[in-house]
């Protein structure tokens, strides 16, 4: 694995770990980082949304932290994400974000 990659994949494990705190709060789906967005949006089939005051579409939190437990510890993403196309400082500001 190359250091890019390594870089990568340790920005993915922090922010899906960041969703694990039982203190993150619920989250706009836009908000999530785009490589990561069609995975939740599949997960969220068929469980309630809500929009906040801004019409975005809201994820609970719970739903969150399930949905990243079922990427690290479960069955991971559905179509693989290459490690190459992973926008590290996006995630890296998400998992920060989700800390403040």
């Amino acid at each position: 694995m190359t250091s890019a990659s390594q870089a990568a994949y340790q920005a993915l494990r922090d922010y899906l770990n960041s969703l694990l705190s039982p203190t993150h709060p619920d989250q706009a789906l836009v908000e999530v980082p785009a490589a990561l967005r069609p995975s939740l949006e599949a997960f969220m089939r068929g469980k309630t949304e809500y929009q906040d005051e801004a019409g975005r579409r809201m994820v609970y939190a719970h739903d969150l932290a399930a949905w990243a437990g079922d990427l690290i510890h479960g069955a991971g993403l559905a179509t693989p994400l290459p490690l190459a196309t992973v926008d590290v400082a996006a995630l890296r500001a998400a998992t920060l974000r989700q800390a403040a």
